[in-house]
């Protein structure tokens, strides 16, 4: 599989300074919320090619490449079909931690699985201090 393009130092800077752009890097582009709202309008509405669009919104297709434009249209799309609407950047997923989660918070075949890690463990762990011990009798031994 391809690479994907990497932009160079001249190609960047003038991405950069486009209005639709909310940052770039040598590899990857963020768009606008605004860019993704006309995007996704021309391609439902006017059935325009994602090549196109993206000519018509001041892109060059050639410096995006073919394999960038067809992954804007995937990004877009999902964030479309997402029901939350566009977004000038990912969104970030929202992560809960817990402190510990006691046995009764778990599945049973969860909470089996947790005791034998845990017993598993604690075997190495009797292992080790045995070894501990052997060698400091031996040790006193000489």
């Amino acid at each position: 599989m391809s690479e994907i393009k990497t932009f160079t130092e001249e190609e960047l800077k003038a991405i950069r300074r486009h209005p639709y752009v909310k940052s770039a890097t040598a590899k990857m582009i963020r768009f606008t919320a605004a860019f993704k709202e006309e995007f996704w309008r021309r391609y439902k509405e006017e059935c325009q090619s994602p090549r196109s669009i993206v000519k018509a919104l001041g892109f060059d297709p050639e410096i995006l490449g073919k394999r960038r434009i067809a992954g804007i249209l995937l990004h877009i799309r999902e964030q479309a079909e997402s029901g939350e609407g566009f977004r000038d950047v990912n969104k970030v997923r929202e992560v809960k931690v817990k402190a510990s989660v006691t046995d009764q918070e778990l599945p049973p075949s969860k909470t089996i699985l947790k005791m034998q890690h845990k017993i598993a463990y604690m075997e190495q762990e009797l292992e080790f201090i045995k070894k501990t011990i052997m060698a400091d009798r031996e040790a006193r031994q000489k």
